[in-house]
């Protein structure tokens, strides 16, 4: 099925703008394409437009972080054919829907000592965990859900680690406690999210005994 879908796309350039502005375009896309794909249309408009093109490239339809491998058809049945795109974070925008990943990249390095190197391609598939969380407008110390989740998975396959990594995100100013809700923040939604913080939480309460 044909679309023609009417987009409100955020842009800035953290180069030489003050503030954000949208622009409105219209488009006609199939169904069958995936978001990546009408990015590239958008672009085929206006060259000067930039978006992250990376392995887990990821941004924002309305408020919910997703994939931009996900299919129009797909989206269309979440958002309707009216939309805005914007990047994860616009506090961390660069260049219109790209963002300055560093704070996300650094949050592996609280558990760099306990998982391999090979692990952080785990962590890398979770960044649009770690930018659906609202505590980052209060606190940018906030360790974040992709952590959390990360930690849960490493906790499974490092148990030798299990008590260190605990450890890690049992902070009472920036770790765990500081969760909140994140599944209608994501598309798909991920249901699994809350199960694993509260076995987290729960196994921290073990350890202080």
């Amino acid at each position: 099925m044909t679309y023609k879908l009417r987009l409100s796309v955020f842009r800035f350039d953290a180069k030489s703008d003050y503030l954000p502005f949208y622009k409105k375009h219209i488009i006609k896309v199939d169904g069958d394409k995936r978001l990546d794909q009408l990015l590239a249309m958008i672009k085929e408009e206006d060259i000067l437009f930039d978006y992250p093109t990376d392995k887990y490239a990821a941004v924002q339809i309305s408020g919910i972080n997703l994939f931009t491998d996900v299919k129009i058809d797909d989206i269309v049945e979440k958002f309707g054919e009216e939309f805005t795109l914007k990047p994860m974070s616009e506090k961390r925008a660069l260049k219109d829907l790209i963002v300055n990943g560093d704070d996300f990249d650094e949050k592996f390095d609280l558990l760099d000592a306990f998982v391999d190197s090979s692990d952080r391609k785990i962590f890398k598939k979770l960044i649009r965990h770690h930018y659906a969380s609202d505590i980052y407008k209060y606190s940018d110390d906030f360790q974040g859900d992709a952590l959390f989740l990360f930690a849960y998975d490493m906790i499974q396959k490092h148990s030798e680690q299990k008590r260190k990594i605990l450890d890690v995100i049992d902070d009472e100013e920036s770790g765990i406690w500081l969760h909140t809700n994140i599944c209608g923040k994501l598309f798909p939604a991920d249901y699994e999210v809350e199960n694993k913080i509260d076995f987290l939480k729960n196994e921290i309460l073990k350890m202080r005994g």
